[in-house]
């Protein structure tokens, strides 16, 4: 049986293998999870991962992913209980992670190429 350590896991390795360029890899990972259980907690992972990182973001990119949330949020529950269904809203909760992991990435580049900001004084 799956647990959420389990789909934690699976997100995270997902993740990294997107990192790396190996999309087929990853995209083979996410086609291994059929079960119903797994489903739900590799969808929780990436959900946890995405919208933790989304509170770090900018006002501005936070409240888009708000929105892109919402919508995956929906898109989950029009799924019901159709394991096919929940597959969709899975790849779609992947690219989320993805994305705002791009983000974060972009926004550490920008800090640390601006470097520290000095008080006025």
């Amino acid at each position: 049986m799956s647990t959420a350590e389990d789909g934690r896991r699976r997100a995270e390795q997902y993740l990294r293998l997107v990192a790396a360029g190996e999309q087929s890899a990853a995209d083979e990972l996410l086609a291994a999870v059929t079960d119903l259980t797994e489903l739900t907690y590799v969808g929780a992972a990436f959900t946890a991962i995405s919208r933790s990182g989304a509170r770090t973001l900018s006002p501005a990119h936070r409240a888009q992913a708000t929105g892109r949330h919402m919508r995956l949020t929906a898109l989950r529950d029009s799924a019901k209980r159709d394991p096919a269904a929940l597959r969709t809203w899975l790849a779609a909760l992947a690219g989320e992670a993805v994305f705002v992991r791009g983000m974060l990435d972009v926004a550490a580049a920008r800090a640390a190429q601006d470097g520290p900001v000095s008080g006025a004084g």
